[in-house]
This record gives C-alpha cells, structure tokens and sequence, in this order.
C-alpha cells in the first residue's frame, strides 16, 4: 500500500484546450430551456431521400434561418470597452467534432460560415470533411491545435482578443451559436457552460417523429421566452423550408 502513491498526469493538446474553453465559459450566465419538437414529416422525407443528408445538416442550416430572423440570435455581449451588444450581419455556426489526435478522442470546433446561403447538400459535404478529413486539412483544427501549443498566459491573451477585441471577428473565429449532439450514446446533458451566446444540443427522433433539443444561451443576450420562440420557430423552419427542400431535391433525383 506504501508503494500506491498515483501519479501526476500532464494536460494534453485536447485537455488543455478544453480547459481553455471552460475558462471563457466561466464568466457567461448560461441557463437553458428545452421542448419536444414534432418532426415526423421531416423524418419520413428525410428517409425517402436520395441524398445522405443527416440531422445534423438540417439542424444546423434550420438554427442559421432561424438566426436571420430573430436577430437576438446574432448578438454577442462585447464588455469592451464599455458593455454592448455586437449583432454579426449573417449566422455562423460552431460544428462540435469528437476527432482521434495521437490515440486520444479530442473535441474540436469548427465554425462554419452563413449556412443559411448553402443548399443542404454543401452543408452536408463541410460537415462530412469536419468529421472525416485528415486533420491538418482543417484550418479551425490546426488553428486551434497551434494556439493551443502557446504558454498558457500568450494563449489566453490571443484567446481574450479574439473572443473580445471585434465582435465581427469573434464571430467568424467562434460562432454565432454552436450545435452538438450526443445522440448516438444516448445520453442526455443535464449541466453546461458555453462561451458563445447560445448552443443547441439535440437529440435522436424518436418513434413518435418527435426530437426533444436543449437551446442553452447566455442570459445576458436574451431571455428564456426568446429562447422558447427561437425553439418554435426551429421547429417550423424544420417542417417548413427544410422539408421543402428535402422534397424538391427528391423530385430532382426522381425525375
């Protein structure tokens, strides 16, 4: 028993970034609310489809209509330097990538750029290369992993002023809102903190066509009745502008 004294365990690249985000969390107010969206429409013609299109992409291209539409969605707290609001002028959306990086499962984020103005099909083909291309291909990732080799005090200073120093650039380096789901291990978050003014977690549609998603948002931006018309109106974009789509590119292929 003498000898069993554990051993210290050194960050690694994916640990230490993550601590980074959890350090730019901790100064935002998240709170959070969640519905049950109906979907079934959308859950059939998304398996009537020809195309590989995955919930991800409908969710993620949904979130950005939604975010031309309630622009509170497109807001950022800026502290400096004074306390204000920055609106960005389109959506961008932080894809959440669970990756392998030297044998290690590593979160890395991805900001992808007005998905509103791409079809489902180019939303789909960014979110394949997220997910699928060689790491070093992606620039967010490499961006991230050479921030991430700085000292600690060098990166939370380049961290701090891209979050902070322009409100343009803080939204093409991090997002206007995030989308993440943990659907395939069945599990449900119950606690989070995000550094963004909001992130839309979703779950698997269920046997019913219904889909439950959690909107966590900063309570500084907006408050929870924005949030719950910002669910409502994911829910209508789902089984209106994206079943359309669906369907049309349906009758493309069929024809």
């Amino acid at each position: 028993m003498n000898g069993e004294r554990g051993r210290n365990v050194p960050l690694s690249l994916p640990r230490k970034w993550m601590a980074d985000v959890m350090h730019l969390a901790s100064g935002v107010p998240t709170v959070a609310v969640e519905r049950t969206l109906r979907v079934r429409a959308v859950a059939d013609a998304r398996k009537r489809a020809q195309l590989a299109i995955g919930w991800g992409t409908l969710v993620v291209k949904a979130m950005a209509t939604v975010s031309m539409r309630i622009p509170e969605m497109r807001w950022a707290y800026m502290p400096y330097p004074w306390p204000h609001f920055y609106e960005a002028p389109y959506s961008v959306a932080l894809i959440v990538v669970e990756r392998e990086l030297h044998g290690e499962r590593a979160v890395f984020f991805a900001p992808m750029l007005h998905p509103e103005r791409l079809s489902l099909d180019a939303v789909q083909g960014k979110l394949d290369a997220f997910k699928n291309a060689p790491l070093e291909s992606i620039g967010p990732y490499r961006r991230l992993m050479r921030t991430t080799r700085l000292p600690r005090p060098l990166r939370r200073l380049v961290l701090n002023v891209g979050m902070f120093g322009s409100g343009l650039t803080r939204g093409r380096l991090f997002g206007t809102y995030g989308v993440n789901s943990m659907a395939l291990l069945r599990v449900k978050l119950v606690q989070t903190m995000i550094p963004i003014t909001s992130n839309l977690f979703y779950d698997s549609v269920n046997r019913q066509g219904e889909m439950t998603v959690q909107l966590a948002f900063d309570h500084r931006v907006f408050d929870g009745s924005t949030a719950g018309r910002v669910l409502g109106e994911l829910e209508s974009v789902l089984n209106g502008e994206m079943l359309n789509e669906l369907s049309d590119a349906n009758s493309r292929r069929a024809a």
